[in-house]
């Protein structure tokens, strides 16, 4: 039933003759649009903040680089916590003391070996967060630069009220919503 009004709707309203053609573009507009490429901002982006270059949105530099230096940081401090342990463990069996670090000492064996294995894990989640943060640039740059000239501006507008509306088979009338867009 609401679809039928809303063919109604259309069939009556004369106001929206005045439409562009859907999926025609004028030569000017097809000279900027192969400008700006996402291919082009996705490749920029292999350098991280390269494609967020490319389409002007300097703002998202430091949100890019703090993510990978946050997810960067978390790496390196686990990696290097992991192999303190495990070089500790080694040391231990190998039974070179003059090579133990003197803060482990209160650790037994199973202690470190432990811990050595916690900050692997750490290690990795790190890495797959720095994959994630990495890919997002990418993303991100690709999907701006799509709708680089998307038009956001305050002309946009969807005006909805109840109408009262002929039927054109009939002398008789019928409740529906009218539909303003405004672009």
């Amino acid at each position: 039933m609401l679809l039928l009004m809303a063919f109604q709707l259309l069939d009556a309203q004369d106001t929206l003759t005045s439409r562009k053609p859907v999926g025609k573009v004028k030569a000017a507009d097809s000279a900027q649009v192969a400008k700006h490429s996402p291919t082009t901002a996705m490749l920029l982006s292999i350098i991280p903040g390269g494609g967020q270059i490319y389409n002007r949105k300097y703002w998202k530099l430091p949100i890019v680089y703090g993510c990978l230096a946050g997810s960067g940081y978390f790496l390196y401090y686990s990696a290097d916590k992991m192999l303190s342990f495990r070089n500790e463990y080694i040391y231990r069996m190998e039974g070179n003391e003059s090579l133990l670090n003197p803060e482990y000492a209160q650790y037994p064996n199973e202690n470190i070996i432990e811990l050595k294995n916690k900050y692997r894990r750490y290690l990795e989640v790190a890495v797959g967060i720095t994959a994630i943060f990495y890919a997002l640039n990418i993303i991100d740059a690709m999907v701006d630069a799509h709708l680089y000239y998307f038009d956001i501006s305050d002309d946009l507008s969807l005006q909805w009220s109840p109408a009262l509306m002929p039927s054109l088979a009939r002398n008789t009338m019928h409740y529906g919503i009218s539909l303003q867009l405004r672009w």
